[in-house]
C-alpha cells in the first residue's frame, strides 16, 4: 500500500458544490489530484503498473468480489483495446432536457473508472489536458468531461491533431469505453435503500440513498376541475405508493368508492364533492386524509410511475420526506409564491418549493391551516391579494416560524439530485382568470408548459405503446420502465449537419469550440452556469399549480 499527498493550496483545495455560479474554478482541486495521479502513475514515482482504478470518497463498495471484477476487467481492456473503462451517467436526471446538453457531456465516462496505462490515447489525453496552453481548461472543465470531449472530437474528425493522435494511437469505438460492470454511475441521482444495483460499486454517496415511505401511509388527494379524468385513473393501476387517492370535484359530480388493482396492492379511490374554494384545496385534504401523510395533484396530471416516496430515516423514530427546491427565482410565480410566504409569516424564505412534490404531515398540515386562516384573514384571494392559497412555501415558512425546521424533510437541490416526482403534467391547467394587477399564471405561462408536454407523458409503464410512437423511447427502470421523448432523430440531423458545415475558426485552444461557452458545474447533476439564460430541467414543471388559483368557468370537455 502506497499514499501520496498533492499539497493542494488552499486555493486548489475547493470542491464548490454549487457549480460554476459560485466559483468557475471549482474542478482545480480534483483536476489536480487526478492529474497528479496519472503523472505519478505514468512517469512519476508510482510508475511500473498496467492499470489503475480511480476511486473517489462517493464510490460506494456494495457487492463482495469487486476487486477481482476489477482485475477481471482491467486484464480484458489490452486486447479489447480500451484505454478507459468506467460508466456513463445511469441515472434520469437528464431525460427531459439531453437534447439540449452538449453530446460529449451527455456521453461522458465518469473519472471513477479504469485507466490503461500501457495505451496510447490516454498518454495524449493526458499530456492534452496538461499542457500549458489548455491551462483554462483544466480550471474550467472536469477532467472525465475534457477527456470525452478530446475523443469526441477525435472519432468525428472534427479536429486534425485529436485525429491524427487517436489513429495513431489505434483507436477504435471500444477505446473510450462506457461498459463497465464494476462500477455504475449514479452521482447525484436519490436512490431507494431496495433498488438493485447491477455493478460491483456505486457511484453514488450513502447520503442519496433513502427509504420508501410504506403505501398506506399516505393518501394522494386529487383536485378534479373537470370530467378529464381518465389519464390519472388509469395511472392508479401502476407502480406507485399511494394506496388511498382522494378525489375532490370542484364540480358536480356524484360520490364514488371505488377499490382498482395495482402491481403492489389495492387502491381504494374515494370520489367526493368539495366544500372548500379550489385554492383552499391543501387544507381540505388535510382535514379529511386519514393518513399521517399526503401529497397533492390534480386531474392535469399523471402518477408518474414507477415512483416512491423517499423517506430519510437518519433518525428511525422520526423519519421525515425528501423535500425537493429550487435555489431562488426566476419566474414570476415563483417569486409569488416566496413573496406570499414571507408575508404571511415573516420568513425570507431563499428556496422554493413545489406544493405536487412536497409530502406534508396530516397533523402539521392542519395546524398550519388554522394558522394560515387567521394570518390571511384580512387579504382576499378573488381580489388578487393573495397570490394563491396556502402553498408549500407557506408551510415551510410557518414551520420555521413555529421552530418545527427539524420536522420539515430533508432539503434536496434539485439543480444537483436526480428527483423524480410522482405525478406529471399531460395537460396544462386553464389559466387564472383572475384580473389581477400581476398575473402569475396566464396564456404565456400556459404556452410554456404546452411546450414542454409530449405524447410520452400519457404512457406510464406502457411499454409497446411507447415504442410504438416514433416521439417516444422506453428506458426500462425499477419495476417497469418509463416513456421519455427520443431526442435521437435531432442529434442524427445535427451531427450530420455539423460533419457537413463544420470548419474551425481558429487554432488557438480548440476544446473552447466545443465547450460552446457553457460551464457545466455539476455533470451529473445536470445544471447550467446560468439558469437565467439557459433552459433548466425544472422548466417543465412550471408552478402554474391550479389548487391555488383555478377559475371554475373554465371547464374542459369529457375525456375522449
Amino acid at each position: 500500500m502506497k499514499n501520496m499527498s498533492v499539497k493542494l493550496t488552499p486555493e486548489e483545495d475547493q470542491y464548490d458544490v454549487h457549480g460554476y455560479s459560485v466559483n468557475r474554478h471549482w474542478v482545480q482541486g480534483p483536476n489536480s489530484v487526478f492529474t497528479s495521479i496519472m503523472s505519478a502513475m505514468l512517469t512519476g514515482d508510482l510508475r511500473g503498473y498496467d492499470a489503475f482504478f480511480f476511486m473517489e470518497m462517493d464510490a460506494v463498495p456494495i457487492k463482495a468480489g469487486w476487486l477481482e471484477q476489477f482485475e477481471k476487467e482491467a486484464l480484458e481492456m489490452p486486447t479489447q483495446n480500451m484505454a478507459i473503462r468506467g460508466s456513463k451517467y445511469l441515472g434520469h436526471k437528464w431525460d427531459a432536457f439531453k437534447h439540449l446538453m452538449p453530446a460529449h457531456v451527455v456521453e461522458h465516462i465518469n473519472g471513477n473508472a479504469i485507466y490503461n496505462l500501457k495505451h496510447p490515447w490516454l498518454k495524449f489525453l493526458h499530456d492534452t489536458f496538461t499542457a500549458k496552453g489548455n491551462i483554462q481548461m483544466a480550471e474550467e472543465m472536469a477532467f472525465d468531461v475534457a477527456f470525452a470531449m478530446i475523443t469526441q472530437a477525435a472519432m468525428d474528425g472534427r479536429e486534425d491533431e485529436f485525429a491524427a493522435a487517436f489513429s495513431q494511437s489505434k483507436g477504435t469505438d471500444r477505446t473510450y469505453c462506457g461498459d463497465s460492470m464494476l462500477i455504475g454511475n449514479y452521482a447525484n441521482t436519490l436512490l431507494n435503500h431496495s433498488f438493485d444495483v447491477p455493478t460491483y460499486i456505486r457511484h453514488g454517496s450513502d447520503r442519496n440513498l433513502f427509504h420508501s415511505l410504506a403505501d398506506d401511509q399516505v393518501t394522494l388527494g386529487v383536485a378534479v376541475y373537470d370530467q378529464s379524468t381518465g389519464h390519472i385513473m388509469n395511472t392508479t393501476r401502476s407502480n406507485h405508493p399511494f394506496k388511498n387517492v382522494l378525489m375532490l370535484q370542484y364540480f358536480p359530480g356524484k360520490k364514488a368508492v371505488e377499490k382498482i388493482a395495482s402491481p403492489s396492492g389495492e387502491v381504494m379511490v374515494t370520489t367526493q364533492q368539495a366544500t372548500q374554494e379550489p385554492h383552499m384545496h391543501l387544507c381540505e385534504v388535510a382535514k379529511l386524509a386519514t393518513t399521517p401523510w399526503f401529497a397533492l395533484t390534480d386531474n392535469y396530471h399523471v402518477i408518474n410511475a414507477p415512483v416512491t416516496v423517499l423517506m430519510d430515516h437518519s433518525d428511525p423514530q422520526m423519519p421525515v420526506p425528501v423535500m425537493p427546491y429550487v435555489h431562488g427565482c426566476e419566474r414570476g410565480d415563483c417569486q409569488a409564491s416566496l413573496d406570499q410566504a414571507t408575508d404571511l409569516f415573516g420568513v425570507h424564505l431563499k428556496y422554493h418549493h413545489d406544493p405536487y412534490e412536497l409530502v406534508f404531515s396530516t397533523r402539521d398540515a392542519r395546524d398550519f391551516c388554522s394558522s394560515w386562516k387567521q394570518a390571511a384573514a384580512s387579504k382576499s384571494w378573488k381580489s388578487c391579494e393573495l397570490a394563491y392559497g396556502p402553498t408549500a412555501d407557506d408551510y415551510v415558512a410557518w414551520k420555521i416560524s413555529t421552530n418545527k425546521t427539524n420536522l420539515i424533510a430533508t432539503p434536496k437541490n434539485k439543480a444537483l439530485y436526480g428527483w423524480r416526482a410522482w405525478t406529471q403534467r399531460w395537460a396544462p391547467a386553464p389559466v387564472d382568470m383572475r384580473q389581477c394587477r400581476v398575473q402569475v399564471y396566464g396564456f404565456i405561462e400556459y404556452h410554456h408548459a404546452l411546450g414542454n408536454i409530449s405524447s410520452c407523458e400519457k404512457r406510464i409503464e406502457d411499454k409497446w405503446g411507447c415504442k410504438a410512437d416514433p416521439d417516444c423511447k422506453w428506458i426500462p427502470k425499477f419495476q417497469s420502465g418509463v416513456c421519455v421523448r427520443d431526442w435521437s432523430y435531432h442529434y442524427k440531423v445535427l451531427k450530420k449537419a455539423r460533419k457537413r458545415h463544420w470548419k474551425p475558426r481558429w487554432r488557438v485552444k480548440p476544446w473552447r469550440r466545443w465547450h460552446k461557452g457553457r460551464s457545466w458545474a455539476q455533470t451529473e447533476g445536470g445544471n447550467y452556469d446560468s439558469l437565467a439564460q439557459e433552459p433548466h430541467p425544472d422548466d417543465e414543471n412550471v408552478h402554474e399549480d391550479p389548487v391555488h388559483f383555478m377559475q371554475l368557468s373554465k371547464k374542459r370537455g369529457p375525456e375522449l
